[in-house]
């Protein structure tokens, strides 16, 4: 269990700024496409879709498809059943956790309402524990209770859905390790209650995929996410700020 200085936690962490590093490469991923054929399907607005990659090209063939277990205990693979062609927001947390994650879980139900108001209902917040041996999925709920969620199959008229995702300690660490939240410091890496505070974000239908640090305010961090999960202009650069 983590004692860290409330004052510290609201600033970005070491793993946070590797991330924001990694994210702003992650940030120029841009389908790149196949040659041109008539049955060619598109992404709305006209984006390429990432199914004419070469095979292994996508950023999400990396996410091991691992078989998990949602708040409400069911099971799920988490490419096929939540990721693929799907806008997502993803982060690591766990319940018993009094570091960076109550930041990070208040930070992603903010953004429920403007994700769902700009992107429909097709988008989706997941949190993956990184102490699933603690947080099954009855903890889970209690955890999502706090949020309002009862069930993440149960629609919250517009609020983007929240899975919140237990498994296996093997399942689990190969997803946070795809995702790039290991720390090259092997001492902080085996610490939990020092994982890196950071969004993983992406729109799997154009393979545009990117990473921000915890702690950006509501406005910088939407702004960043609709960037990349946007697939038409308006929701792409409509929350860029302006020149005063």
């Amino acid at each position: 269990m983590s004692t860290h200085n409330p004052h510290e936690a609201a600033r970005p962490s070491r793993r946070a700024l590797l991330g924001l590093a990694g994210g702003l490469g992650a940030a120029g991923l841009i389908a790149r496409t196949q040659p041109e054929s008539r049955e060619r399907p598109t992404a709305p607005g006209n984006v390429p879709h990432s199914a004419f990659l070469a095979p292994g090209s996508r950023h999400s063939d990396q996410i091991p498809n691992v078989t998990l277990f949602t708040q409400s205990g069911r099971a799920v693979r988490l490419y096929d059943d939540l990721i693929r062609d799907s806008q997502v927001l993803l982060s690591f947390m766990y319940v018993q956790c009094n570091g960076i994650c109550p930041a990070s879980s208040q930070a992603m139900q903010d953004l429920r309402e403007p994700l769902c108001r700009e992107l429909g209902t097709g988008v989706r917040l997941i949190s993956l524990t990184l102490d699933p041996e603690q947080d099954r999925p009855a903890d889970l709920a209690r955890y999502a209770g706090r949020f309002g969620i009862s069930h993440e199959d149960h629609p919250q008229p517009g609020l983007a859905p929240w899975y919140f995702l237990t498994g296996t300690p093997d399942d689990i660490e190969a997803v946070r390790v795809a995702l790039g939240y290991r720390d090259p410091d092997p001492v902080i890496d085996a610490d939990r209650s020092r994982h890196a505070a950071m969004f993983t974000f992406g729109n799997d239908l154009t393979n545009r995929w990117g990473t921000l640090p915890v702690g950006l305010n509501t406005a910088q961090t939407l702004s960043g996410v609709l960037r990349m999960l946007g697939t038409t202009h308006a929701q792409r650069y409509s929350h860029l700020p302006r020149p005063s």
